[in-house]
């Protein structure tokens, strides 16, 4: 889920400009260089030549030997579809794959690959690739196994900070045809790497062999590796008028679905506010957000109000150029006024007029200076009154001369007074302090003032 802009239409107009525009489609970006394994650097193909799809580069060279077919090779062996056992087995998509053996001692075959660019923060991530593993071998001499060791993980470039993301919790016999694994994810910030193989101990793996042969091994095909933000629609569109921009939020072969109900991947956007999209990935949600906003073909005015001796921050749903002729969302006044913000956006000349007002956020009070709590009926009690233009809240406290808070109470409209004593017993004459903290409902500023009043007896 994306943080939302911090801009004035949160009261006023709107957040922050994006785009307006009749159709707006989806950015769908794989950050896994050559996820296909498509692009070939030489099509002489032989064991071991994962490296001939750059970037992706084999972990223990010389020892493991992962395949790459494609469509180009000039070993017969490699091209695409492969011939293997009683079937021919095509890519999931496009010209290349790769093969991998898993589940043999000293010989795991891993590659892996640098991705374009970091994850972003905050934002859903889409792991996935297609998985088919080879028919096992008929006759009493089997030596191919089922097997759920394939896994993608993410890493440092270090090779220390492991991330298993995706993998196998059954053993996987379905040979017909590809298995798509596709996972949600949040990155933490160390992912550089992308890393394709057996990523599990001893332990968590499952073999399903006919025969118990210590030449036992397992080996799948694996194209179509997709690490893809999430990030299907603006942060924040901005309409103008009465257009009705359409979006699409297509991504890879995902179901769509909007928090207002829509279902489906096209849209007309008609109305203000809130949109949610998701991703069904299965087992989980990706989820982007995008805030609607129209700014109008006229604009009302604004009409707010500053406090005396404060400033107040006028704020524009876009870059907009402002009376000191400078460029900003945001303008700084002190003074009341009239202040135009000439809009820089694509809905045209508009411009947003700002009346802005003069208030006084203290408040005004009376408090005696002196009183008597001698039960004479005169000035027995200390009386606080308070006034103010704005509702306010606050908290009266009472001090003694050595800086002793001697009685606090909190302030909600009614009536404050002091009768002279501490924990219900009188006081002694003397010279004490009364602080009255408050804040305003205007600007929700603190606010504070303060006197001395004399005990007397």
């Amino acid at each position: 889920m994306k943080k939302m802009p911090n801009c004035f239409y949160q009261s006023i107009l709107g957040l922050c400009f994006w785009s307006t525009i009749a159709s707006i489609a989806s950015a769908q970006v794989n950050l896994v260089p050559n996820g296909g394994f498509e692009v070939v650097i030489d099509c002489d193909l032989d064991y071991g030549d994962v490296p001939k799809a750059a970037p992706w580069k084999t972990v223990n060279e010389p020892i493991a030997t992962p395949d790459l077919f494609h469509s180009c090779s000039e070993n017969t062996f490699f091209t695409t579809p492969v011939s293997a056992g009683t079937s021919a087995i095509p890519t999931k998509a496009g010209e290349g794959m790769v093969g991998l053996v898993n589940a043999v001692p000293f010989a795991e075959e891993r590659i892996y690959a640098r991705l374009s660019e970091n994850l972003p923060l905050n934002t859903d991530i889409y792991v996935a690739y297609a998985i088919r593993p080879r028919e096992k071998f008929g006759g009493p001499d089997d030596i191919l196994c089922y097997s759920n060791t394939q896994s993608l993980a993410f890493s440092d470039i270090q090779f220390q900070a492991l991330k298993l993301v995706l993998q196998l919790d059954t053993i996987l016999t379905y040979t017909e045809d590809w298995t798509q694994m596709q996972a949600c994810y949040q990155a933490q910030g160390d992912e550089r790497l992308v890393l394709l193989g057996n990523y599990k101990t001893g332990a968590q793996t499952m073999l399903d062999c006919d025969n118990p042969s210590p030449f036992n091994f397992t080996y799948f095909y694996v194209d179509e590796v997709i690490v893809a933000p999430f990030d299907v629609v603006p942060d924040t569109l901005f309409i103008c008028g009465d257009d009705k921009p359409q979006l699409d939020a297509t991504f890879y072969d995902l179901p769509i679905q909007w928090s207002d109900g829509w279902i489906g991947p096209v849209r007309t956007i008609e109305e203000e506010g809130l949109y949610t999209v998701y991703g069904d990935v299965g087992d989980c949600f990706l989820s982007d957000e995008m805030v609607v906003i129209r700014i109008p073909d006229e604009v009302e005015p604004v009409y707010l109000s500053v406090c005396l001796g404060d400033e107040l921050v006028l704020e524009a749903p876009v870059m907009a150029q402002w009376p000191n002729g400078e460029s900003s969302t945001t303008y700084t006044v002190n003074q009341p006024g009239e202040y135009r913000a000439s809009l820089l956006s694509a809905c045209g000349d508009k411009e947003v007029l700002f009346i802005v007002g003069e208030a006084n956020c203290t408040i005004q009070h009376y408090v005696p200076n002196a009183f008597s709590p001698n039960d004479d009926g005169i000035n027995d009690q200390l009386e606080f009154f308070f006034f103010s233009e704005y509702a306010f809240t606050g908290t009266l406290n009472i001090y003694d001369r050595w800086g002793n808070q001697i009685f606090s109470k909190p302030y909600d409209g009614g009536q404050l007074r002091w009768d002279g004593s501490y924990k219900g017993q009188p006081l002694n004459a003397g010279v004490f302090v009364w602080v009255f903290s408050y804040v305003s409902a205007k600007d929700n500023k603190e606010r504070v003032i303060h006197a001395s009043v004399s005990l007397l007896h």
